[in-house]
Formats: structure tokens, C-alpha cells, sequence
């Protein structure tokens, strides 16, 4: 029952928002199928999500195991990344084969390097943010609260469940300082082939936000890595 509830739990989730968002909102985006541009936005997302989250915790969630000492703390976060990702490939899996086989939607990945290289980049954001904040919480736990409300709000502004084009250019260019809203963009622009490309939108920009985080976050840990298990 935990191994199964491990999948159906976020795979649950993503059903609930895809009925909200495609049934009872019934939206549209002109150009492309909305259930695929909502997949691949929302469950890259949560992947991300859970992944920085997920590591945050993990020092906490994983005390008993550091009484062996072949264990480490980055053992916990390497293993917690991989558990997220294998756990939303599933999924991601399971939903393009509903939408293709039952609803006849086009799943193809039109470039699957440029899909793998966005996926690969956020998983490294998420990771390096995850490290960053799992050091910070140790020191002041209650920031945990403040990144569960920065998430919902990282939601709404990575354009996840809307097109960032129909937001106006003098907004457009502050939300495009939150590097999920480039990552995002990225993944579909690689599997839609009819994806607008939006103006302020790259690769440069999370790629190097990305390297300075993983900086930052691998610096902070090893500084503080031996008060990691003191609180």
C-alpha cells in the first residue's frame, strides 16, 4: 500500500487539477491541445516542486539512518531526487498514455534533446535550491512555512496552467525573473510544435541561475555540514 500510495498520491493530484482545469474550466489554447499543454507544465512542476521540498526535509526524515557511517547526508539527497523523478516519469508516463491511447491527443515529443536538456535543468535548479534551503531550515526551521507559500505562489507565476504570452509585456518581464517560468516555457516549447516563442524566454538565463545556486547551495553545505545532525 506505501509503494502504490507513493504513486497514486501526486498522481491523484494531477487528475484532480487536469478535471478543474480542462472539464469543469473547459480552457483552451489556441494552436495545441490544452490537456498536453497543461501535462507538460504541471507535472514537471510538481516534480520540481517536490524535489526541492522533498530535500529540504531530508536531513529530519532520514536521522536514523546516519548511525552507519558508510551513509551520508548527500546520499539522502541523491536518493530523495531520484525517488521524485522516477515517481513523475511514471506518471508523466501513465497520463501520455491515457491522453494518446483513450483521447487520440498527439504525445509526440517534437525535440527530445531540447526535452530532456529543460527537464535536466530544472532537476538541477530544483536540487541545488533543495540542498540550499534543507542547510537554511536547519538553522531556522521556521522558513518552512514561508517556502510552502513561495511554492503556491511559483505555481501561478511559472506559468503553468496559463500560456505566458497573454500576460502584458510590462509584467511579463518581472515574472520572467523566476527561473521556473523559463524551464516551463523550455519543456513545451520542445514538445509543442506549434509553441509561440515569447520574447525574454532562453536558455542562458536558468542555466546560469542554475550554476549559482548549486555554488551557493554546495558552499553553504559544506560549511555547515557537520551542524546538519546537531538539531
Amino acid at each position: 500500500m506505501g509503494a502504490f500510495w507513493m504513486i497514486f498520491e501526486p498522481m491523484l493530484h494531477v487528475m484532480v487539477m487536469f478535471f478543474i482545469f480542462t472539464v469543469i474550466r473547459a480552457r483552451s489554447v489556441q494552436g495545441m491541445d490544452y490537456p498536453i499543454f497543461l501535462l507538460t507544465g504541471m507535472i514537471p512542476f510538481f516534480m520540481m516542486r517536490n524535489i526541492a521540498r522533498k530535500l529540504m526535509d531530508s536531513v529530519s526524515a532520514n536521522k536514523a539512518l546516519f548511525v552507519y557511517p558508510n551513509i551520508k547526508i548527500f546520499d539522502t539527497y541523491i536518493a530523495r531526487t531520484l525517488v521524485e523523478i522516477i515517481i513523475y516519469s511514471i506518471i508523466y508516463l501513465i497520463f501520455l498514455f491515457c491522453l494518446g491511447y483513450w483521447f487520440h491527443y498527439d504525445v509526440s515529443i517534437a525535440h527530445p534533446i531540447g526535452f530532456l536538456g529543460a527537464i535536466l535543468m530544472g532537476i538541477l535548479f530544483s536540487f541545488g535550491l533543495g540542498v540550499l534551503l534543507s542547510v537554511v531550515s536547519q538553522a531556522l526551521p521556521t522558513i518552512k512555512s514561508f517556502v510552502g507559500i513561495m511554492f503556491m505562489a511559483l505555481y501561478f507565476m511559472s506559468g503553468v496552467i496559463f500560456p505566458l504570452w497573454v500576460i502584458p509585456e510590462k509584467y511579463l518581464s518581472w515574472l520572467l525573473w523566476n527561473p521556473y517560468a523559463h524551464i516551463i516555457s523550455n519543456i513545451r516549447s520542445s514538445v509543442l510544435i506549434y509553441y509561440p516563442e515569447i520574447n525574454g524566454v532562453s536558455t542562458i538565463y536558468p542555466t546560469i541561475a542554475t550554476i549559482i545556486i548549486l555554488f551557493c547551495a554546495f558552499g553553504l553545505y559544506k560549511a555547515r555540514k557537520e551542524r546538519l545532525l546537531t538539531r
